[in-house]
């Protein structure tokens, strides 16, 4: 899985990460499940070998290989950790074979202490998703229970710090991958029942909701300068993380509170995608599967990285699995 394109070319050169991995894990899990095909058994357990080779006994985690398989940073618990431990939570629900489900849980195991002690949000949320995902195999653990709690509890005091009147979020700036926080404590909710956890789920995503729709049209906050608290939200570059994690916390939202408001959000996200769009451009490339990486000013970034087709892919398994669970 290498992280960049140049154009619809994979970019060698710019090697690999777990960040992109983890996605791709998160994705394959259920993908083996929607689509049976037996090249795609053997995707998981290769994702898995990947992020367990970039971990260090200590439990922390590289991010960076190049391509000469090299590892090229130094261990470190952040985004990229909490994204590997969703990712083994997701095979600890699954039904692969046994020995990927021993291998995720050592990765888990290691990574959790460091994540619950983050003081980053995203990296909490990410985490939260992954125990979420593994009490689905294990609703009686007390221990995962308590770890989920206290990363949920940490996401709603960063959140009662920054809300202020017509700002319902947790940051006072709104910037990257911004629906998983929302989501995080919808999953939260789904094992611990909080109703603090399901309230502010909700508000805040519905604040996010009104920040980045304008006229029936998904418009995520762009990445050239982010959108703070009290200034101008910028409208460029467009990234599909945004939209993709968007879908994937409305997808839930709707499960969960049975509320077909969120079926619209859904749509209206997934809408970016095929060209509902402030340039009308298609980001999803049909001829090769693959997604451009975002919207600038002068129309489609026109490579083709990793986290873009992957945030397409996890959004399009949200929706499809929501189908079959309907």
């Amino acid at each position: 899985m290498l992280q960049h394109a140049t154009f619809s070319v994979p970019a060698r050169k710019e090697g690999y990460a777990v960040d992109d991995s983890a996605r791709a894990l998160v994705f394959a899990i259920p993908a083996s499940r929607l689509w049976p095909d037996r090249r795609l058994q053997d995707i998981p357990r290769r994702l898995l070998s990947f992020l367990l080779l970039m971990q260090e006994d200590d439990g922390r985690m590289h991010n960076f290989m190049d391509f000469s398989r090299r590892i090229v940073d130094e261990s470190a618990s952040g985004d990229h950790m909490g994204r590997a431990v969703w990712a083994a939570g997701k095979v600890l629900s699954s039904n692969v074979p046994p020995g990927q489900k021993a291998s995720a849980r050592l990765l888990f195991d290691r990574a959790l202490p460091w994540l619950v002690s983050s003081t980053w949000p995203r990296t909490k949320a990410y985490a939260c998703l992954g125990v979420a995902e593994r009490l689905r195999a294990e609703p009686d653990d007390s221990n995962l229970k308590l770890n989920l709690k206290k990363m949920a509890d940490s996401l709603v005091e960063t959140y009662r710090r920054n809300k202020v009147q017509g700002w319902n979020w947790f940051e006072e700036a709104i910037t990257y991958d911004n629906a998983r926080l929302s989501q995080a404590l919808f999953a939260a909710y789904t094992c611990l029942k909080d109703e603090t956890y399901l309230k502010i789920a909700a508000e805040s995503l519905e604040f996010l909701s009104r920040v980045t729709e304008m006229k029936d049209t998904f418009v995520p906050v762009g990445n050239q300068g982010w959108y703070m608290r009290g200034s101008d939200r910028p409208m460029y570059d467009q990234q599909p993380i945004e939209a993709g994690s968007m879908v994937e916390a409305a997808v839930l939202a709707r499960d969960v509170t049975g509320s077909e408001s969120y079926a619209r959000t859904a749509r209206i996200a997934l809408g970016w995608f095929f060209g509902l769009n402030t340039k009308s451009v298609t980001v999803y490339d049909e001829s090769n599967g693959a997604c451009y990486d975002g919207i600038n000013p002068s129309g489609l970034n026109q490579n083709q990285g990793a986290e873009s087709t992957l945030a397409y892919l996890l959004a399009v398994e949200a929706l499809l699995s929501k189908e079959v669970r309907d």
